[in-house]
């Protein structure tokens, strides 16, 4: 199934380059020479918009089948690392005892999850991007190569900035998912004991407590998110 999807990843991604070479014919050989008062034959105008039409229904089926076939995949091996997780668990008394309860209910879900958000999304689209510039380039290099590397000279430039900021954003996200765990161990502790907290009168000392678990994912997130919006604000201006 892996090999299907990346079949279909690299199929749906050639289909979206059809519809240049149907628009260049359409706009060099009919659309200006009639702009320019020239007679031309209209009777290919059909048959480009029909190609540029089957096109787009050809690329929306096969990305439909691509994320299909890649969420299939990533599910079942998110439940199977979730089951071996809670095994190990069930195993292993010396690992259970060395985490806190937070820790470990993260691991068995939100950890699981984003595995399987991971791969059903952001491979896909990693290699939907890469599999896009190559083709991309190959196709300007067959048209005007000049112009193409004229074009093209930002790349390396861009990943440099990806590979250097790389490990902040992951060590931001484990910095994340640790103060995540934080949380769900105070709730985890608190939600089933709310009676004793209550009978003790501890309220105050759980909400500041709780707060300052939220304020250490807030801080995290919002150092994450700086680095972040740096490159979506540069793909939002483009």
């Amino acid at each position: 199934m892996g090999l299907l999807g990346f079949a279909l990843t690299l199929a749906s991604t050639a289909s979206g380059l059809i519809p240049p070479y149907l628009t260049m014919p359409l706009m060099d050989d009919i659309l200006v020479p009639v702009q320019g008062g020239n007679i031309v034959d209209l009777s290919m105008v059909k048959w480009y918009l029909l190609g540029l039409a089957g096109a787009s229904v050809l690329a929306w089926g096969l990305t439909w089948a691509q994320m299909f076939v890649m969420s299939w995949v990533s599910e079942r091996v998110s439940a199977d690392l979730r089951i071996k997780t809670y095994t190990h668990l069930q195993l292993s008394l010396e690992y259970f005892g060395g985490k806190r309860t937070g820790d470990l209910i993260s691991r068995v879900s939100s950890d699981t999850d984003r595995i399987c958000y991971f791969l059903s999304v952001y491979v896909l689209d990693f290699l939907t991007d890469i599999l896009l510039i190559v083709m991309t380039a190959a196709i300007m290099l067959s048209i005007d190569w000049e112009l193409a590397l004229v074009t093209l000279f930002p790349l390396p430039f861009i990943a440099y900035l990806v590979f250097r900021v790389q490990d902040r954003m992951g060590h931001g996200f484990s910095l994340g998912n640790r103060a995540w765990a934080e949380i769900t161990t105070i709730l985890a502790d608190t939600i089933p004991g709310i009676r004793v907290v209550k009978a003790f009168a501890q309220e105050e000392r759980e909400i500041k407590r709780f707060k300052k678990a939220n304020d250490r994912v807030l801080n995290t997130n919002d150092r994450v998110n700086k680095i972040w919006s740096f490159f979506n604000a540069g793909g939002a201006a483009d």
